[in-house]
C-alpha cells in the first residue's frame, strides 16, 4: 500500500533536519521537535504496527499496517483531522444567514504575537467581545466560530483571525430567531482598540527593545507611544458576502487548520536545493512563484506548528460548549429546523479508498473481510 508523506523529502534529504537542528535546535520547542520526529516516523515500524488476518478460515492471507503519528506536523494524519472536522460541524451548524470576516492588523505588530505564544490566545477574545457583548445587550445569543492562522499565502509570519458569525441569533426571553448584522467601520474601531489595548499591558512579555529596529524603545511610555502611531496605520478587516449556511467557511477554514502550511504536492518531487512555491498575491490578483532553500522552507514549515493543547478553532455564543445542549435545541426550533442526526466520521478506510480506489480491509486474495488479530507497539 502507497501513503505519500511527502513531506519527509524535504527534512530527510541531505540530512536536512539534523542540519537544521545543529543551528537553531535552541529556538524550537521540545514539542515543535516532538511533532516533526512524528512525522517522519510515521506510517513505519517505530509508530507500531497491526495485524489483520483474512476471515475465510481457507485463506492464510495477513496483511500489516504501521501506526499513524496523528501530528500537526504530518500533512497525511491532517488530511484525516481535516475530513472529520467537516463531518463533524455537518449536524452542529444551523441553516441561516452567516457572515465571514477576516481581522488584520498592520505588519509591524506581527512579530509581537509570534515571538509570544500566550498572546494569540487573547486575539480570539480581542475579535469576538465586541460582537458579543453588543449582542447580548439586545437579548440576542449568536453563533460564532473562529479560527487562528499564524501564517500568510507566502508562508510567512501573519497572524489573523477568520471569524464566522451569524446574521443573527436567539432571543433568550422569547425563544425566537431575530435578525442582526454589524457595522464594519464599529467593528474594525473596537478591533483596534482591544489589540492596543492588549499589546500596552503585556509590555514585560513583549519586550520590544530587544525586537530587531525597535532598539530604541526602552520603557512603558516609548512601547505606548509607537503602539499610538500603528494605531493609526490601516487596519483591514474584511467583510465577505453573507451566505447561507456556513459550509464555504468550513471548508475554507478546514483545509488549514490540521494540516501544515505547506502543500504537499509542492514536495512531493523535491530532490534538494530549493523550493518553488507558488501563492496568489491578492494585492496584484495574480499567482507568484517564490523560491526558497531548504532551510528557509523547513523554518517557515515548523515555525507554524501549533503549541501543544492550543485550540485552533474557538466557539461562542449558542455553540460554545456550556451552551450547546441547551440552546442549540432552541436555534433548531426556531429556525423551524429538524435536528440533524451525528454523521459517522471518515476513517482509514474510507479516506484511503477515496484515495486509492481500493478497500484497505478487503482481502486481495479470496476478497474477505480482515479482521484484526494483533498489534505490536512502537
Amino acid at each position: 500500500m502507497y501513503i505519500p508523506r511527502s513531506a519527509k523529502l524535504l527534512f530527510q534529504h541531505d540530512d536536512g533536519w539534523s542540519r537544521y537542528l545543529d543551528k537553531h535546535g535552541d529556538t524550537l520547542s521540545d514539542w515543535t521537535k516532538l511533532a516533526v520526529e512524528r512525522m517522519l516516523a510515521c506510517g513505519t515500524c517505530s509508530m507500531g504496527v497491526r495485524r489483520y488476518c483474512c476471515s475465510s478460515p481457507d485463506c492464510t492471507h495477513s496483511r500489516f499496517l504501521c501506526q499513524t503519528c496523528k501530528s500537526k506536523a504530518c500533512s497525511s494524519c491532517g488530511l484525516k483531522g481535516t475530513e472529520q472536522w467537516i463531518a463533524e460541524q455537518q449536524h452542529i451548524l444551523p441553516d441561516c444567514d452567516w457572515q465571514h470576516i477576516t481581522f488584520t492588523m498592520p505588519h509591524l505588530l506581527w512579530p509581537f504575537f509570534n515571538n509570544n505564544r500566550p498572546l494569540l490566545n487573547d486575539l480570539f477574545r480581542c475579535a469576538t467581545r465586541a460582537m458579543l457583548r453588543h449582542a447580548r445587550k439586545l437579548g440576542i445569543e449568536v453563533g460564532i466560530f473562529c479560527a487562528l492562522h499564524t501564517y500568510g499565502r507566502q508562508l510567512n509570519q501573519h497572524p489573523h483571525i477568520h471569524v464566522s458569525i451569524t446574521r443573527g441569533g436567539l432571543d433568550v426571553k422569547h425563544d425566537v430567531w431575530r435578525d442582526l448584522f454589524f457595522k464594519k467601520q464599529q467593528v474594525e474601531a473596537i478591533w483596534h482598540g482591544a489589540v492596543i489595548r492588549l499589546l500596552r499591558a503585556s509590555y514585560a512579555r513583549v519586550n520590544p527593545g530587544k525586537q530587531p529596529n525597535l532598539g530604541h524603545i526602552r520603557d512603558d511610555k516609548q512601547w505606548k507611544r509607537y503602539l499610538q502611531a500603528q494605531y493609526q496605520r490601516h487596519w483591514k478587516v474584511h467583510f465577505a458576502k453573507k451566505t447561507r449556511g456556513a459550509w464555504r467557511s468550513v471548508k475554507y477554514l478546514g483545509r488549514y487548520l490540521k494540516r501544515p502550511p505547506v502543500a504537499a504536492s509542492q514536495l512531493r518531487h523535491y530532490r534538494g536545493g530549493s523550493v518553488v512555491h507558488q501563492y496568489y498575491d491578492h494585492n496584484t490578483q495574480q499567482h507568484k512563484r517564490q523560491k526558497l532553500s531548504q532551510e528557509d522552507m523547513l523554518w517557515r514549515y515548523v515555525s507554524h506548528i501549533p503549541a501543544r493543547h492550543f485550540k485552533m478553532v474557538r466557539y461562542y455564543g449558542f455553540l460554545a460548549n456550556r451552551k450547546r445542549g441547551s440552546l442549540l435545541p432552541k436555534v433548531y426550533e426556531a429556525l423551524e429546523m429538524t435536528p440533524r442526526e451525528k454523521p459517522q466520521k471518515p476513517g482509514f478506510a474510507v479516506l484511503m479508498k477515496a484515495f486509492l480506489g481500493t478497500d484497505s480491509y478487503q482481502c486481495i486474495l479470496c476478497k474477505g473481510r480482515l479482521r484484526f488479530s494483533g498489534a505490536m507497539g512502537g
